[in-house]
């Protein structure tokens, strides 16, 4: 193929995509990077090697081609508009096998322990300096190695993925074959069909085969009788991984020709998710493993019970697709019984579809009796943490092993940052999110809030974020959820009330570039970051001639607590403008909902405040001489001057009721001037509660009971505020 000066990497926060990037970036090649599930420390480590990470699908440029991950399917939207511009799109094998040939390839196969044992060959090639590219599908331990490396004129060390059958697309130079455990069910109909895979790429290896002694493999004569078989020694005891990990590396480094039989392999840093310590005391070891075959479950769970004879073991099982699940789940419960106690989570689906009969659930019927009935599925982490309980006391000892390859490597690190926090939540959220959180991320603890608002009342935030991007924002709304801590979102405060206790969670802002980009897009619209202020979309409208933005300039807040309250000013509201708004959805997705389909009303949006608004599209009612926009602007801004104080407030307090004016009837109710304290009714308009100087919160909710009582009493209607109060419900303040 002809080697493209630039590519863009779609789905490229997974383990088969990140390496590329970083690969490619040392090869020489511009590449920018979209995932809609980065995760830290990997997002900042592409940013910092050059790659250009981006917030959304679409890059500044046009590039040579796109690369995408096996889960950006072929007929994804994201795709459509590449498709359009008839630019090459490939899947990932299929590129890297056109990348990556005529280069000396060492293929490392088989359905598992594949990135483990790449990972020991890369350390221990890096440790005698032989030089080396390579693509390894998990990340060193401290990050001690990239998980991607481009060396010219080097020998190429890869794992090569069977899952999407790209495998047949390559013919290196050597083979290392771990095994040929069936796997990948929904691609190989049977173990005969997955063996036949591996015996074609055997004859196309061009050099040598490197097997385990006495495999089954080795029987394949047709297809090894061509080149040179290599084997390595297996260990007698399966569940010694470092030995046939180090074995066969050992045997690989000789066919290209490096010496690493010298190394001592105890000093291999480990791969993340591979028979990682998490948390170890007297009484508790918590270990995570990404076994997901019923062969490394056996072998895993074997090797804990040498290591730990006396302590309990209690094994936290989440399957990996639906399909491995459904024909495998005899073989998972005959393993899964070694444990002493079980505890199962939700089928991982891994992108596949639902399938009821690859559920986690239907493990059960396989197991014995004696696990039957204790065993259960766990939804949520706060039940499974409640159902294992605390650290064993006296002379009992148990073992947590989180085993599987789908997501419950948080419920894992979070089970472990409880233990090592004591069971403190709050101090558990620190110690979980220390390696989760990009550098640029602000976090602090028991934060002032009241200079963070327009009203300038109330007390401290237990914890304080202004995420840098959106990963850093999942991550902590995910954290929260997890630790069961309560969080909030505020933008500049301008209608909202603290309370003087302050808040006992955490409070987000969205501040920064990333999230106060505002960027012109074809058909008179824009497309604003959830933090910028909205009289600054009204200056780069105006600047560009868009006209309808006018009635932002008297709005003092952010566009994400303007879409959550559909905040408004002379007769214009929020959502006249929006086309659409992306949301971060509970669950962790982040959608793209069309304005005409959200559940907006007066001072409200469902979905923003179910969700967290990140961006959105607004629309111009056309365009205009910007000097004529700008008289538009000024005469709203001196309407604003006339009426309303400029003292500090959180805007109008009260809903308008109907068709009457809140300040109007607070006025006739001759409330104007009345106090509580430093927070008095404005003279201007009295409709604005303002702080003279050192009001507290409890003088300002005191004086919005007076009100709503004064103006019941005199002109019959009840008031109901149009300010928030953070973290509470007016009604446990009014009732």
């Amino acid at each position: 193929m002809k080697i493209p000066k630039s590519v863009f990497l779609l789905g490229a926060g997974g383990m088969g995509m990140a390496p590329l990037a970083l690969y490619l970036q040392g090869a020489g090649i511009q590449v920018s990077a979209y995932d809609e599930n980065f995760r830290e420390p990997l997002r900042s480590q592409l940013s910092e090697s050059g790659i250009e990470v981006l917030g959304e699908p679409i890059s500044a440029q046009i590039p040579d081609c796109i690369i995408r991950s096996s889960a950006v399917k072929e007929e994804s939207t994201i795709l459509k508009d590449w498709k359009k511009h008839k630019i090459p799109i490939y899947r990932r094998g299929d590129f890297i096998a056109r990348f990556t040939s005529g280069k000396k390839i060492l293929a490392i196969v088989g359905s598992h322990g594949k990135t483990t044992t790449s990972g020991i060959l890369i350390w221990a090639l890096e440790q005698v300096k032989f030089p080396v590219s390579y693509l390894v599908g998990g990340l060193f331990q401290e990050n001690r190695l990239p998980p991607g490396k481009f060396v010219k004129n080097a020998w190429m060390v890869m794992e090569i993925d069977e899952s999407d059958g790209t495998i047949d697309k390559f013919s290196p130079e050597a083979t290392l074959a771990l095994n040929s455990d069936w796997d990948h069910v929904d691609r190989y109909s049977s173990p005969n069909a997955f063996a036949r895979t591996l015996q074609s790429l055997f004859t196309r290896t061009k050099h040598s085969i490197v097997l385990p002694q006495s495999s089954p493999m080795a029987e394949w004569k047709n297809s090894i009788s061509k080149v040179k078989v290599e084997s390595f020694a297996s260990p007698c005891d399966p569940s010694d991984f470092l030995t046939f990990n180090s074995n066969a590396a050992k045997a690989a480094a000789k066919t290209m020709g490096a010496d690493i039989s010298s190394l001592d392999f105890s000093k291999f840093p480990g791969i993340q998710r591979r028979q990682a310590l998490l948390y170890q005391s007297e009484n508790r070891s918590i270990i995570e493993d990404y076994a997901h075959h019923p062969t490394e479950i056996r072998s895993f769970l074997s090797q804990q019970r040498i290591l730990q004879p006396k302590s309990l073991m209690r094994v936290i099982f989440q399957p990996h697709r639906f399909s491995r699940t459904k024909l495998l789940a005899k073989y998972f419960a005959e393993e899964l019984a070694l444990a002493d106690d079980l505890f199962l989570l939700p089928t991982y689906s891994a992108f596949e579809p639902f399938d009821a009969e690859g559920s986690v659930e239907s493990l059960m019927a396989y197991l014995p009796p004696r696990m039957r009935c204790d065993t259960r599925v766990y939804q949520s982490f706060g039940s499974l943490r409640d159902a294992i309980g605390s650290s064993p006391k006296n002379s009992k000892k148990d073992q947590i092993l989180f085993v599987g390859a789908g997501d419950l490597d948080r419920w894992a690190h979070a089970f472990a940052s409880l233990e090592n926090a004591k069971g403190d939540k709050h101090d558990a959220f620190s110690i979980y999110l220390k390696t989760r959180l990009s550098k640029s991320c602000i976090m602090r603890a028991e934060e002032p809030l009241a200079v963070k608002t327009t009203m300038k009342v109330g007390g401290c935030a237990r914890w304080y974020a202004e995420p840098s991007n959106t990963e850093d924002l999942r991550v902590l709304v995910e954290t929260c959820n997890l630790l069961d801590i309560p969080y909030c979102m505020i933008g500049r405060g301008s209608n909202l009330i603290v309370p003087d206790h302050g808040y006992g969670g955490l409070v987000l802002r969205l501040r920064g570039s990333f999230w106060s980009e505002i960027s012109i897009r074809s058909e008179n619209t824009l497309v604003v970051g959830a933090g910028a202020r909205l009289q600054e979309i009204c200056r780069i409208a105006c600047q560009n001639q868009l006209k309808g933005f006018e009635f932002l300039e008297g709005i003092p807040g952010t566009l994400g607590g303007a879409l959550r309250m559909n905040a408004g000013a002379m007769g214009w509201e929020t959502f006249d403008l929006v086309d659409w708004v992306s949301f971060l959805l509970p669950d962790g997705s982040i959608r793209e909902i069309q304005g005409t389909d959200l559940e907006v009303g007066y001072r409200y949006c469902r979905e923003a405040y179910d969700g967290i608004a990140l961006r959105a599209k607004l629309k111009s009612e056309g365009r205009s001489d910007h000097r004529a926009i700008r008289k538009v602007i000024d005469k709203l801004a001196s309407q604003r001057r006339a009426t309303q104080p400029r003292e500090a407030s959180a805007g109008c307090i009260f809903r308008n009721p109907d068709d009457e004016s809140a300040g109007l009837l607070i006025d006739q109710s001759g409330l104007k001037g009345e106090r509580e304290g430093a927070a008095v009714i404005s003279d201007l308009h009295a409709n604005f509660i303002i702080n003279e100087g050192g009001a507290s919160a409890e003088e300002v909710i005191s004086l919005i009971k007076r009100v709503r009582e004064r103006v019941k009493e005199s002109k019959g209607m009840m008031l109901e505020p149009e300010v928030d109060i953070l973290g509470h419900s007016w009604k446990e303040f009014l009732s």
